[in-house]
């Protein structure tokens, strides 16, 4: 019958190992709150987008808007960030980077990605997987 020997690495291969597994969870982190603020943003610009259409349009009033801020509070309570302050400032951040002069700007500047320069992004390391059964194996030999 065949024994199982757990071999148990010293503290600094254990060190290395946990720092891998940290350097996992700060990866997939990171990805996670930068989908989640894109979206932010594309939904802040759509609402943004919208609202400002009707105000133009002369479609809406200022009470309006008022009103639009009553009613996401009343269908939806705990949802919060949707003030009528707030919604304004998703107008202004529409028609602030929708304005013509910022297009001028922007694509005098010749980023492929505007909001983030590639210089500033998290640089995505390859996955190693250890190979540990030639770990064990080098453990139990030496």
């Amino acid at each position: 019958m065949e024994e199982n020997i757990t071999i148990v690495p010293n503290q600094a291969e254990l060190e290395t190992q946990f720092a891998f597994v940290n350097s996992l969870i700060d990866r997939y982190r990171s990805s996670a709150i930068a989908i989640v603020n894109t979206a932010a943003l594309q939904m802040s610009w759509e609402i943004g987008q919208y609202i400002s259409m009707q105000l133009k349009s002369a479609r809406w009033g200022a009470k309006v808007v008022g009103d639009l801020a009553d009613y996401l509070k009343r269908i939806n309570p705990n949802r919060r960030g949707f003030s009528k302050r707030n919604l304004y400032n998703m107008v202004k951040f529409y028609d602030t980077y929708s304005a013509e002069a910022f297009l001028k700007t922007a694509n005098n500047l010749q980023l492929p990605e505007f909001v983030q320069s590639r210089i500033t992004q998290l640089q995505n390391s390859p996955i190693v997987q250890m190979h540990l059964h030639k770990f064990k194996m080098t453990q139990l030999c030496s």
